[in-house]
């Protein structure tokens, strides 16, 4: 089973998910980021982050939606609080939540307060996926509807 990310080309929040993840996850469990639209390349302060907090980022291009969903997949939309649209992948997943969280690097044009949300948000993040991890082992969520509800609560979560 992959966990795949989504969000806008260039938004900052599936690539830290998507290394976040890799980093913590064990051997059976991966992470890929989706852009929901044209590519863009990685934040440079979203790259700056991880690398500070010792964790590897995954590819520098996100896959393209058409090659990206394979069976089992599991489908995490990080969209922004104001998000009200459907997810152009969903019809696709077989499991697909949402997990709101605002795009730190969109929302100030100051640098010092941006810096301070997107690592906000990387511990918004952290935490989910600590939280989402035990249920990906063997005997976690038993049957999809338990992890679907599961995954849903973790989108509301916040340390």
């Amino acid at each position: 089973m992959d966990i795949l990310f989504v969000g806008k080309g260039g938004d900052c929040r599936p690539l830290l998910a998507e290394a976040i993840f890799n980093h913590l996850a064990p051997c059976h469990c991966k992470a890929r980021r989706v852009a929901c639209d044209r590519d863009e390349p990685p934040s440079p302060a979203a790259l700056a982050l991880l690398e500070r907090q010792g964790i590897r980022p995954g590819p520098t291009t996100a896959e393209t939606p058409s090659a990206a969903l394979r069976a089992g997949d599991v489908l995490i939309s990080l969209c922004s609080m104001r998000a009200d649209h459907a997810c152009p992948h969903r019809a696709d997943a077989p499991l697909h939540v949402r997990w709101t969280v605002h795009d730190p690097l969109q929302r100030h044009l100051f640098a010092r307060r941006a810096d301070g949300e997107l690592l906000d948000v990387y511990h918004i993040l952290r935490a989910r996926i600590e939280r989402l991890l035990p249920l990906l082992q063997p005997g976690g969520a038993q049957d999809q509807a338990r992890l679907a509800s599961e995954l849903d609560r973790l989108g509301r979560f916040l340390p």
